[in-house]
Formats: structure tokens, C-alpha cells, sequence
């Protein structure tokens, strides 16, 4: 019997929208009992000072909710990180999570880990596709995670996702998620 790992589902959205509809129906479909979900919009994370304290130890120097969740990634094995399209690019909240990630950076503390993206906008989703993986490149090179792959749904009013129904992607993905060690 193989182990489940634990699976942290982060949200970029700032509203309850398309992209929290879509992460919220894989975290229901994810058979691992051992999940969370951060909604990045209800936490308190600053912007990062670019001051490069956190080459000198892996914690930032801004005392606030990053410093959590920066923990939770570290005991995590698998990110399921989810972003709204905003103009051929992930929105203000989930570009500060990832530079906020910063003191993950010089370590080895998430090599490795699984990494899933999902994305939402309101063009087609190859082309959401194509430029938020642009996007989420770095990050996931710099913090030398393992990039497992990546969805896009074609979503523009609030409720698109819900009217249209997603829960078979979602059962794929989950399925995708489950089958990882």
C-alpha cells in the first residue's frame, strides 16, 4: 500500500470565483484525508522588501502570515497551486505568494516536491495555459520543485465554471494527484 502524501491546495483568488470553484471540486475528489486549503485573500502576507535577508537564514525578515505557510509548505509533498488569468498572467496575489517564497530559495527544503497548477481565464485555455506556466517558470525552477503538470479552464463570469460543470477534469486531476507517492 503506497503512502498518501500530504497536499496543500493554494489559492490566488481574490474572490470566490471560477478558480476557487475548480480547486475546491479536486480537493473534494483528492481521496488523501491529509490535505489543507489556503485562500492567499484571507491570510496577512505583505509584499517582499527585496532585502535578501532570508539568503543569510530561510525565514523572511516581514513577521506575518507567510511565515505559516512557508511551514506548511515545507511538510507538504504536493503544492496544488491555482491562479486567475489577469492579463496573460497570474493576478497580484498569487505573484506576491510566490515572491514571498523567496526564503525557500537558497534552500533544499522543497526540492522536489510535487508541484500541479491550475489556471482560470477568460481567453482560451491554451493560451492561459501557455503564459501562466511562463509565469509560474522561475518559481518553479528557483525552489527546484517537480513541475507534474498543469490544467487551464476557459472561465470569465463568477460562475462560469459551476454553470458549465468541471467535475469530471476535476475527478482527472485528483486521479492525477492520488496517484502520486
Amino acid at each position: 500500500m503506497k503512502n498518501k502524501p500530504k497536499i496543500l491546495f493554494i489559492s490566488g483568488s481574490p474572490r470566490k470565483g471560477n478558480t476557487d470553484f475548480v480547486l475546491s471540486q479536486i480537493y473534494a475528489s483528492v481521496d488523501s484525508q491529509d490535505k489543507e486549503m489556503i485562500l492567499l485573500r484571507d491570510e496577512n502576507i505583505g509584499f517582499c522588501k527585496g532585502c535578501l535577508s532570508c539568503h543569510k537564514k530561510p525565514r523572511c525578515c516581514v513577521k506575518d502570515g507567510m511565515g505559516k505557510i512557508l511551514d506548511k509548505m515545507i511538510e507538504a509533498d504536493v503544492f496544488v497551486v491555482g491562479s486567475p488569468n489577469y492579463f496573460d498572467n497570474v493576478n497580484g496575489l498569487t505573484k506576491n505568494f510566490m515572491d514571498r517564497c523567496h526564503p525557500l530559495y537558497e534552500t533544499e527544503l522543497v526540492r522536489k516536491k510535487k508541484i500541479i497548477l491550475v489556471f482560470v481565464g477568460g481567453g482560451a485555455a491554451s493560451g492561459t495555459k501557455k503564459y501562466l506556466e511562463l509565469a509560474f517558470f522561475g518559481f518553479v525552477k528557483y525552489l527546484k520543485l517537480d513541475m507534474i503538470d498543469s490544467f487551464s479552464f476557459q472561465a470569465l463570469g463568477r460562475n462560469d465554471l459551476k454553470k458549465k460543470g468541471v467535475s469530471k477534469e476535476a475527478g482527472k486531476i485528483a486521479r492525477k494527484i492520488d496517484s502520486l507517492k
